[in-house]
């Protein structure tokens, strides 16, 4: 007899503790929430907007935003740098799964073009406080340079369901502490790179196009705490690479030498290689401090002799979301993607 309203009151409470709702994972979302900043390419309707930038560029600096946009492929650039909290969801039929979005923002440009990695990206992140939901970004520049799909820089950035399409360097994880739940992140060569940031990548897939290296770290001296975990996840071959990438594809290799990097609790397809990792180029090997670790992977492509700068642990400590993203980061990553 009271079932009904202890429901309503703990929806109330769940409601009420955040001025984002909390989204309910394998929910359709397929509307706007009460308040939302509206995106609809075509039959846009009055107070909406036709372009992501668009809705972005309506924002004040630093109230709590939600934009909301419905399915459609949007050609264009975004870059955000509002200071305020800001969420951000795509239409979806489920929020669980990336294979589910409706909703694609895609541009070609190459970093050579761009005269950077970072001015290159579809989607730029230049702010504290994002939450991007069921969205897929991809930079369609293709093989030949450096052409980033997510160039992401800021604390507590949270990124779930969120579908990451490129070829070299489709990641750019330069800064902050970063959350990645339930994502698909696809490319070739250090596509999945940066210099500063520490990044958990959880329950993700990962997929290569083409043979190289996964990640590539980058930190810039010894002091520098930056680190890639990627965690309960799955290291695949794309059904978009055009020919048999058995052993062909290596873990990572170090950007400079004090890259670490870490593959946790991961299934390893038959794509990695037995070395699993390799070296920056013979000339340069950025070997000397680099910590690349494997603890408990499974897979065909976990099997194999790793070289000597590279350990297989049993333990898994340091390398959990909170000794990665910090003690307090179930305040600001949405747990129903852990």
């Amino acid at each position: 007899m009271r079932l009904v309203p202890v429901l309503l009151a703990l929806t109330s409470l769940i409601w009420s503790a955040s001025a984002t709702p909390l989204l309910a994972k394998r929910a359709s979302r397929t509307s706007p929430p009460s308040g939302a900043v509206v995106v609809r390419q075509s039959g846009t309707q009055s107070g909406e907007f036709s372009t992501v930038q668009a809705a972005i560029n309506s924002l004040d600096s630093t109230s709590s935003k939600t934009i909301f946009i419905f399915p459609g492929t949007y050609n264009e650039q975004v870059s955000i740098t509002r200071t305020g909290p800001l969420t951000i969801m795509g239409s979806t039929t489920n929020t669980a799964d990336q294979k589910a979005n409706s909703v694609t923002i895609q541009h070609s440009l190459s970093a050579a073009a761009a005269g950077s990695d970072d001015a290159s990206g579809t989607f730029r992140v230049h702010k504290d406080n994002l939450k991007l939901y069921n969205v897929n970004i991809k930079n369609t520049f293709g093989q030949g340079s450096q052409a980033i799909a997510l160039s992401a820089y800021g604390e507590d950035l949270g990124f779930y369901a969120v579908g990451l399409y490129g070829y070299q360097d489709t990641l750019l994880a330069n800064e902050g502490h970063q959350f990645y739940g339930s994502c698909y992140i696809e490319g070739a060569v250090d596509y999945i790179f940066g210099q500063h940031a520490r990044i958990f990548i959880h329950k993700s897939t990962i997929a290569s196009v083409g043979a190289g290296a996964i990640t590539a770290d980058g930190p810039t001296s010894a002091s520098d705490n930056s680190l890639f975990v990627i965690d309960s996840s799955s290291v695949i071959q794309s059904s978009a690479a055009t020919s048999s990438l058995t052993g062909k594809v290596f873990l990572g290799r170090p950007w400079q030498q004090w890259a670490r990097v870490a593959f946790v609790n991961t299934n390893l397809d038959s794509l990695i290689n037995s070395a699993g990792w390799e070296e920056w180029s013979a000339s340069m090997p950025n070997t000397e401090d680099v910590e690349f670790v494997e603890v408990n992977n499974s897979g065909p492509g976990s099997e194999g002799t790793r070289p000597s700068f590279a350990q297989q642990l049993d333990s898994d400590a340091g390398f959990t979301a909170a000794d990665v993203l910090g003690d307090d980061w179930t305040s600001w990553v949405d747990q129903q993607y852990v």
